[in-house]
């Protein structure tokens, strides 16, 4: 489910809070949208040449538009600009910050923050390795959804241990690792999670 943000900007007054609202994401979630009201509060002025401006890219998230023209504001007017995001799953970032600049004809300037905070997982889940097949590397994603000890190894088909990639103890959230198999010779391989309350395994092919 993806979700609309509602912020409201104000113009053209005497002094502007610089307000950061947040608001919760899932990661992997697109075609978000982040919906900036532009309000001229003025009592005497209009203004025109209204810009709104994104300044910086966050890591986590891919904005679909940079810059949206608002045009003029007569007074008391209200105009809406709509940004459009994709929240891409990105292990360990937790919080992303979208800044906004308005700017106006007469040279004045506004920024206003959007905190894109990520929900942690609500289950375990691992998803199928990529590329696959694949030669020699690959990469895995999983979530996490509790604070615990987790193992994530690889076996053959008969069941035989053939490397771990990791064990600790890990942080609710999302994770990936890669697969290095140079070493191994082309088949069909098993990726597991293993811990408390999962137990999660499935099939990859190494091609060479």
């Amino acid at each position: 489910m993806n979700i609309k943000i509602i912020a409201t900007v104000f113009v053209l007054i005497a002094s502007v809070i610089i307000a950061q609202t947040e608001y919760e994401v899932a990661p992997g979630i697109k075609e978000n949208q982040i919906i900036l009201s532009v309000v001229n509060e003025s009592k005497s002025l209009g203004a025109d040449k209204v810009i709104v401006t994104l300044t910086n890219k966050p890591k986590g998230i891919e904005v679909c538009n940079s810059i949206v023209e608002v045009g003029s504001l007569k007074i008391g007017g209200v105009k809406e600009t709509l940004f459009s995001f994709d929240s891409k799953r990105i292990p360990g970032v937790k919080k992303d910050t979208l800044r906004f600049l308005i700017t106006d004809n007469y040279g004045e300037s506004w920024k206003k923050e959007v905190a894109i905070k990520y929900a942690l997982p609500k289950e375990f889940k691992m998803e199928q390795n990529y590329p696959n097949p694949f030669n020699p590397t690959t990469t895995i994603e999983y979530a996490i959804p509790q604070n615990g000890r987790y193992n994530l190894s690889i076996y053959n088909v008969l069941g035989q241990h053939v490397k771990t990639l990791s064990e600790e103890d890990y942080d609710a959230g999302y994770y990936k690792v890669t697969f290095d198999a140079s070493r191994y010779s082309s088949g069909i391989y098993i990726y597991r999670l293993s811990g408390d309350k999962v137990n999660i395994s499935k099939k990859m092919i190494l091609l060479k």
